[in-house]
């Protein structure tokens, strides 16, 4: 699947590969599920603000109000997590959005771009749209907690391999 939008932070990535050539070489893969869940852990709260986040996107249109389509509801739900080798992977699905547009829409609604649409189908009618910019800013504020609770649980899995 094509992510349209995508946060990927890499910190102390060769800290991480080492502690978990270390975890295979002590065939410990319950401590590697626990360091998975912790990374995890670390990274639901930012998930959850930037769902929160779409929700409340301002969208500037061209002409006057108008019914919703449901669109800053489905952003947030194509916004998932995944933990990689390197970090914390939040992303926006694209198709889970829009099969077809997703990913200009999740950008449009974040304000990187725009989007028209003809209005309730009348195709010699067209309306234009933005959003505004907060899928980057909400977890640029959780980055530094997630620097500290990966290092603290690689920390913690560390002392339980040697101990």
């Amino acid at each position: 699947m094509a992510a349209a939008l995508v946060w990927t932070k890499i910190h102390g990535q060769e800290q991480y590969r080492a502690l978990a050539r270390r975890l295979r070489e002590a065939g410990r893969g319950d401590l590697q599920r626990k360091l998975t869940k912790a990374i995890r852990a670390e990274g639901d709260p930012a998930l959850r603000a930037v769902r929160a986040a779409w929700m409340t996107v301002d969208v500037t249109s061209s002409r006057s109000g108008g019914s919703s389509s449901g669109l800053r509801a489905r952003v947030a739900a194509a916004t998932r997590i995944s933990i990689l080798g390197s970090g914390i992977r939040i992303r926006v699905e694209g198709k889970r959005v829009d099969p077809v547009y997703g990913r200009s829409l999740s950008y449009g609604l974040d304000g990187l771009g725009r989007w028209r649409h003809p209005v309730f189908g009348n195709r010699e009618v067209w309306e234009q749209q933005r959003g505004q910019e907060v899928f980057y800013s909400t977890l640029r504020r959780y980055e530094s907690r997630w620097r500290a609770g990966i290092e603290q649980a690689m920390a913690d899995v560390a002392r339980q391999i040697e101990g």
